[in-house]
């Protein structure tokens, strides 16, 4: 049997209807593109090519892969955005599928840890700060995921350093300066002030919320009982 994009639409948990009124088709349009698709025939409108690509010259890809493209075709469409941004955009969203996958996987794990994904939001929202961003890619190339070759002369002393200081955690005598460790000590205190400071006014700012939903319930269009 021949394997066509309904039947690829219907594999990945959709509908074929739904697949159309997220990208703006009547049904009868979505039907004409996809057998001029099917026929290796160019689409009428670049645009539609390019999302048609993205969705559907890979069958293998996942289900959570596809809605994901899916839902960023759907806002290139609606806001018109230029249309070579659908590949790098399909690119971000099989990232954030893979990586929500693995999440999925390790938190049914027994062993999950709370404080690993406390890190990665760590790294997520501070990624443009240069240690985090330095520490990444020393990770991502011990690991072979990036090249050395790709080191910046002020990476390749960093890294030098950072290599040295975790082959030591492997020894049975490690050296330091307890003057550094004072040093982090006071760092980590500042941080944690910080981040207290910053979910208490979090808290505040809640609690004003809830109270004006609950004065305009009680009270209407009053200010605590008098009329404006």
């Amino acid at each position: 049997m021949k394997y066509t994009i309904k039947t690829f639409i219907k594999e990945k948990n959709e509908t074929v209807s739904t697949v159309a009124n997220k990208l703006h088709l009547s049904r009868p349009t979505f039907d004409t593109y996809i057998m001029i698709y099917e026929s290796g025939e160019p689409l009428p409108k670049k645009l539609y090519q390019k999302v048609f690509d993205s969705l559907f010259s890979d069958y293998r890809i996942s289900s959570e892969a596809f809605k994901e493209r899916l839902d960023i075709c759907e806002e290139v469409l609606l806001t018109k955005t230029n249309s070579d941004s659908i590949d790098f955009l399909s690119r971000r969203a099989d990232r954030a599928a893979r990586l929500m996958n693995q999440i999925r996987q390790n938190i049914d794990y027994e062993n999950f840890d709370e404080e690993l994904y406390e890190f990665i939001n760590l790294v997520i929202t501070n990624y443009s700060d240069d240690v985090i961003y330095n520490l990444v890619q020393f990770f991502l190339m011990l690991y072979g995921k990036k090249d050395t070759v790709k080191a910046t002369n002020l990476q390749i002393a960093y890294f030098s350093e950072l290599f040295h200081a975790l082959e030591k955690l492997n020894a049975k005598e490690i050296h330091f300066s307890y003057s550094d460790w004072k040093r982090y000590q006071e760092k980590c205190e500042k941080a944690r002030i910080s981040n207290e400071l910053g979910s208490r006014e979090e808290e505040q700012e809640r609690l004003k919320q809830i109270e004006e939903e609950l004065r305009r319930q009680l009270y209407g269009n009053t200010i605590w009982g008098l009329e404006f």
